[in-house]
């Protein structure tokens, strides 16, 4: 955020999570923040676009991406997911 790091939570869906899930495991990554890593570096480029689009953003997130390069800061991704029953059931990797 602009006032700075924080503890944040992702809720993901549940066609998400698994995709996401899946992911992660077919790269072989144990922490959810290296697929994260991954992720943002394959998508170079569209970030790139967008951020010509918007242009106010750009340094945001160039500021944001200096400091996480620097700092290097574990987070942690969870999602609840609801199954058949309606009854919930924690997905959480790190």
């Amino acid at each position: 955020t602009a006032q700075g790091l924080r503890d944040r939570r992702m809720r993901l869906s549940l066609q998400i999570a698994r995709k996401f899930f899946d992911l992660q495991d077919m790269l072989g990554f144990d922490k959810a923040s290296k697929t994260i890593e991954w992720l943002f570096a394959k998508s170079k480029k569209a970030i790139k676009e967008v951020t010509l689009k918007h242009p106010q953003m750009k340094n945001n997130f160039r500021n944001r991406e200096e400091k996480n390069e620097s700092i290097m800061s574990e987070c942690e991704v969870e999602s609840t997911i609801e199954n058949v029953y309606g009854e919930k059931e924690k997905a959480q990797k790190e």
